[in-house]
């Protein structure tokens, strides 16, 4: 009896060991995928934005990004519009990191410090060091079914969530989220 308990205990152990992973962890292994995808000359741009896609559905939670870009016009959306928008967001993630990643030029990162807040937010704290300066990057991360996942990230100051709701707000106002799912498809279709 105890070697059968035994065996269900290492068989579950290490899924639940495994699910509950640190924050800093989870956005170091997303640097590490990001920084591969960058440093990988033999992939088109085409494979580079597959793998992003890839990166971006393993580490970023798309819904608590898209949830804090619409605000309160999530709460006004339908259930399509708001799957149909995670999708959208996700090919701008893609579109804004394509571009950075051929500015990408052999650049270091310092994890300098991780907090933890009401058990389910966190924010890690890094330095990207360059050729020439240090850029500060805090990546905010939110705790789901035992996983952390990145939903914004501040770099000098900058938030990607405040950065897209402010250039989304007129749209939002003018034509709902419906509006602003067209034009964001309109604007991926160009690229």
């Amino acid at each position: 009896m105890k070697s059968i308990i035994f065996l269900i205990m290492m068989l579950v152990m290490p899924s639940v060991a495994f699910a509950v992973q640190e924050p800093t962890e989870r956005v170091k292994l997303g640097v590490t995928d990001i920084i591969s995808i960058a440093s990988d000359s033999t992939l088109s741009v085409e494979q580079k934005k597959q793998s992003l896609s890839d990166v971006i559905e393993k580490h970023v939670d798309i819904q608590a990004s898209a949830q804090r870009v619409l605000g309160k016009y999530w709460r006004q959306a339908s259930d399509t519009e708001k799957r149909q928008f995670m999708v959208l967001l996700k090919g701008v993630l893609v579109d804004t990191y394509i571009v950075l990643l051929e500015q990408y030029d052999n650049q270091t990162v310092d994890y300098t410090n991780e907090t933890i807040k009401k058990k389910v937010y966190a924010s890690v704290d890094t330095e990207i060091h360059t050729k020439e300066n240090i850029i500060p990057v805090s990546y905010q991360l939110y705790q789901r079914n035992n996983e952390w996942k990145i939903y914004d990230f501040v770099a000098e100051g900058l938030s990607m969530i405040r950065t897209f709701s402010n250039d989304y707000k007129s749209t939002l106002k003018k034509s709902g989220v419906s509006g602003l799912n067209e034009a964001l498809a309109a604007k991926l279709a160009q690229t």
